[in-house]
């Protein structure tokens, strides 16, 4: 099998990038005006831009009339912009947590859908998700996982939402750890039960990783009384996962369910060499590696080399020819049918 290697860009600067993460949790927000925009900035800066998973952590509204959404804009190597939006006259109090990732093995999307029915892509069928906007009038609002087929996540809608937005993250299963928990109380729980203080319980589940960076995010809820407030708070590793859940006040919070991510960020992990074409033996860039940084590269190797994944930089192609198949190799794949380069 021969080689060439097209580059499409003339003056490349040299440079090594490698795995990056940031989280925060933000404060909580009140909506008065139908719109509020929020400035973050990266207590470091990126080399390359990032993606952003966001959640909504915190939702509190009088009645069971709402509408709201958050957009993220303007997303840069130094920072990004958070839009939160009302459609509805009465306040909206929201929070959201949100993770930066510089990572090929992770990916993040943003869905609007007005359909009972939602279908995404999932890479690698590992995903987790949160609901980020919603419109309706009913005491439960919620999005469940029917199936997972083919790469595509079927995801049913409550009925009576009549538009909701979600922010999903999928990607390698040495990278992302989610979990879905449900909550589903009886009359006689203090979340049902009228009070004038808060009502949360403590929940707990083994992950046996090494220094995960967590997200949580609501997913659904459902509510006996009129007004509607939940949170998921003090969510924390501590060699399991821990965190918080509940309400406050006059709501009574029947049934829940939030999504927790776990990322495990491989700090020795270098992503590109912007010179050159990157092939590693195993899939999720590991086991032995070789470089094509020019025409030539690849008839000096002597032998064979067989790999999985590959990273090959922005604005470059890298074809392996074969007679007259040609294969065009774009972008990065962490886990691809073994390929040959001889």
């Amino acid at each position: 099998m021969n080689f060439r290697f097209l580059i499409l860009l003339l003056t490349i600067t040299f440079a090594y990038d490698r795995v990056k993460a940031e989280q925060q949790i933000e404060k909580s927000i009140t909506l008065e005006e139908p719109k509020l925009i929020q400035e973050i900035a990266f207590s470091e800066t990126f080399q390359e831009t990032p993606v952003v998973y966001i959640t909504l952590t915190k939702l509190s509204m009088a009645s069971q009339k709402y509408g709201f959404e958050i957009d993220v804009t303007e997303v840069n190597t130094k920072g990004f912009k958070i839009i939160y939006k009302k459609y509805i006259d009465d306040p909206i109090t929201l929070q959201v947590q949100w993770l930066a990732i510089f990572d090929p093995r992770v990916e993040v999307a943003y869905y609007t859908s007005f359909k009972q029915q939602l279908i995404v892509p999932v890479y690698e069928d590992n995903f987790a998700y949160s609901i980020i906007g919603v419109q309706g009038s009913s005491n439960q609002v919620g999005i469940q996982v029917e199936k997972i087929d083919n790469g595509n996540a079927y995801l049913q809608v409550t009925n009576s939402v009549k538009m909701i937005k979600l922010c999903i993250i999928s990607g390698s299963k040495h990278a992302l750890y989610p979990k879905f928990i449900p909550f589903s109380v009886s009359n006689n729980h203090p979340w049902v039960k009228e009070q004038k203080g808060k009502a949360f319980i403590s929940f707990s589940y083994d992950l046996n990783v090494n220094k995960p960076i967590l997200v949580g995010g609501i997913t659904e809820f459902l509510f006996k009384s009129q007004a509607i407030k939940i949170q998921l708070q003090n969510l924390k590793y501590e060699d399991k996962v821990l965190a918080e859940i509940g309400t406050w006040n006059d709501a009574q919070l029947v049934q829940a369910q939030v999504s927790i991510l776990a990322y495990i960020i491989d700090e020795d992990l270098i992503i590109s060499d912007k010179n050159c074409v990157e092939l590693f033996e195993q899939c999720y860039f590991q086991g032995k590696t070789t470089k094509i940084c020019k025409e030539g590269d690849g008839q000096n190797l002597g032998t064979e080399f067989k790999f999985k994944s590959f990273i090959v930089p922005r604005f470059k192609q890298f074809e392996l020819v074969n007679n007259k198949d040609v294969q065009q190799l774009m972008g990065i794949e962490s886990c691809v049918d073994e390929m040959i380069l001889k």
